[in-house]
């Protein structure tokens, strides 16, 4: 029986990490002092939390970093906007990870229609060093992770 529950409680968390299924077995989600959550039902209400991986040509770095300021200082005014940072590595000056955090998906994708987004997306166009990396979006309800 112990095996049976294990399995059911790692299939389940898989599926909510992967934006398969809006919970687990159609059952609403608790929050740690057990109420109901009610973003278990729609996955439009759960938060998107994304990590974006990006390799940018040498010669680009300082132009993309100037052009991602702009756009996080746009992102952060927005109100479904719960983070937007990026992140680069110590050990290679060209690689970066942005990582962002939205209140819910029409939020997210709203922003995606944003001047200051559209802005980015035409400065960064041709800094991107290598073919897109895999971007990981995990969805998450927020009750849960209080």
């Amino acid at each position: 029986m112990k095996k049976v529950k294990r399995i059911l409680t790692i299939g389940c968390g898989v599926a909510l990490l992967a934006g398969i299924g809006a919970g687990c077995c159609n059952s609403p989600a608790r929050s740690a002092d057990g109420q109901t959550c009610g973003c278990a039902a729609k996955k439009d209400s759960l938060e998107i939390i994304m990590n974006i991986p990006l390799k940018i040509k040498p010669e680009q770095v300082s132009a993309y970093k100037v052009a991602f300021e702009k756009c996080q200082a746009g992102s952060l005014q927005e109100e479904p906007c719960l983070a937007y940072e990026l992140y680069q590595s110590y050990t290679d000056s060209t690689e970066f990870h942005l990582f962002e955090r939205w209140k819910n998906k029409p939020g997210h994708l709203a922003h995606m229609q944003t001047p200051h987004f559209n802005q980015y997306k035409e400065e960064t166009r041709d800094m991107n060093d290598q073919a897109k990396a895999k971007m990981i979006t995990t969805y998450v309800c927020p009750c849960v992770n209080r």
